[in-house]
Formats: structure tokens, sequence, C-alpha cells
């Protein structure tokens, strides 16, 4: 019998099967990257976009609450803000520890620890979108909070080459907190409810006083003593002129105005109102 040598000493069959699984281990090791490294990097960009449309709604919010005003108590217009939550939660918190008080001359405006004006907040992860007292704020998990949307309802301006303008529209939300979270739509309804009758400056009033001390108590202090620190020093008042000191442990900052003119003449047109706004989200 004569036997078959036609395989003896041939290595076809072993490359073959060396190559397949070559390309199997490469293959593996390419998904295994693509998990390791691209996953995150998808999902660092899914955050980073919806971050970013959080702010555009908060804008809109901004806008929209800015634009309810009434002539009467209880009597004025309402709006609807949609946003997209993607993934992320918002609250409504008109109780929240975010206050302001205001004193000229040894008076304060509000009485007791100030005007509690609340906030929105719009939280995906370890980032977080804010809208208190006309402000949108953006926190992140790196760094200190900012102001991204300067607010409309405050400002500090020359009145002239002696005198100040200081004006403050305070945004009051009232009603009860509310939240909701997930992946669809959330809806925000804001309604003007009045102005309150304690404060005596509306709008077009202003009084001049010598010394004018704002105290904002929040989680985000540190966002309004750069917004303030901005105000004056574009309004032409030099570092002699104002003092703007922060405690961490109040998470308060105190700005404190003493005008053009020397200590003590008055210089400084103040004007303090107060909106209140019924804010819910469904």
């Amino acid at each position: 019998m004569r036997h078959s040598t036609r395989f003896i000493g041939c290595d076809g069959a072993v490359e073959t099967t060396v190559g397949v699984i070559l390309v199997i281990a490469i293959a593996t090791t390419a998904i295994a990257a693509i998990y390791a490294v691209g996953m995150p990097m998808l999902s660092d960009a899914r955050h980073n976009v919806n971050i970013q449309n959080a702010q555009h709604y908060f804008g809109i919010i901004q806008s929209d609450i800015s634009d309810l005003k009434g002539p009467l108590s209880g009597v004025g217009p309402s709006r609807r803000t949609t946003i997209n939550l993607g993934g992320g939660s918002i609250a409504i918190m008109p109780g929240a520890a975010s206050y302001v008080q205001v004193n000229y001359d040894g008076s304060d405006v509000f009485g007791g620890t100030g005007l509690q004006v609340g906030k929105i907040e719009y939280t995906l992860e370890d980032d977080t979108i804010i809208y208190e007292n006309g402000a949108v704020i953006s926190r992140f998990s790196f760094g200190n909070p900012a102001i991204t949307s300067r607010p409309s309802n405050m400002f500090i301006a020359p009145a002239d080459d002696d005198n100040t303008i200081v004006h403050l529209r305070m945004i009051k939300l009232s009603g009860a907190s509310s939240s909701t979270g997930g992946s669809g739509t959330a809806y925000i309804d804001s309604r003007f409810t009045g102005f309150d009758d304690d404060v005596i400056y509306s709008p077009d009033e202003t009084t001049l006083r010598k010394t004018v001390t704002i105290t904002i108590t929040s989680e985000y202090y540190q966002a309004w003593e750069r917004f303030f620190e901005d105000e004056l020093s574009n309004a032409g008042l030099t570092s002699t002129q104002f003092e703007i000191t922060s405690d961490a442990g109040a998470k308060q900052v105190v700005i404190e105005i003493d005008g053009k003119k020397p200590p003590g003449t008055p210089d400084i047109y103040l004007s303090v109102h107060e909106t209140i706004i019924e804010s819910s989200v469904s």
C-alpha cells in the first residue's frame, strides 16, 4: 500500500489559522480601544452639547421673565418656556437661601436678612446652570461659578461727571418648589404677580444718597462678586470709591459704594424695585 506524502512538511494550514487568530486579536483590540477611548469621548461630547443647550434655554428663561411686567398686582402677562432636559434635572426653589440686602445711609430697604429671591437650577452630573435674580450663572465641575448672561435688571452707570446711578430691580420667585428630570421635555410656567408695596422706589424714581451697601447671600456669591467689580469699574469708580469683600463661610459678598465725591457727600442716585414672579416646572 502506498501512503500519500502530499501534506508532510506543509505549513499552509497553520499559517491560515495563525492569520485568522491575528485578525481576530487585532479586531478585538480595536473594539476594546474604541470602548476605552471613543465611548468616553462620545459621552463627554453629548454631555457638553446638553450643557450648551441648557445655557441656551436658560437665556430664554431669563428673557421671558424679564418681559413679565404689569401695572397692577395679580394682573400681568405669563410665559411658558420649553427646555429639553437631556438627562438632567431642573428645580424651581423660591425658598432657596439666596438673599439680597440693600442699605443706604443706615436704612435697610428690605429689613431683616434681606429679600429672598430664590433660584432655578438645571443639574447634569457635576455641572449646574442657574437662574438667580435676573442672571444666568454657570458652575462646572472645575473652577468657580460665573455669570454667563448678565442681568438686565441690575446695573451701575455714570449719571454725569459727579454722580452715579445704582439701579436694582430685584426678581423674586414665589410659589411652591417644583422639580422634574429625565430625557424628555420640561415646561416652565412663569407669571407676573405684582410689585412689593414695601419697596418705596419704583423704576422711574431715584433718591440721592451718599452711601449704598449691597449684601448678597448666595451659593454663587463669587459670580456676583465679579459682576459688581465689572459694573463699578465700568461706571468710572476707582478702588478708593468702592469696596467688595466676600465671606466663603457665609457664602456672602458685600459691596460698599461711596461714589465719586468725597465720603459723606451725596452723589449716588439709588433706584430699588422688586418684581414678584410665580414659577413652576412640569
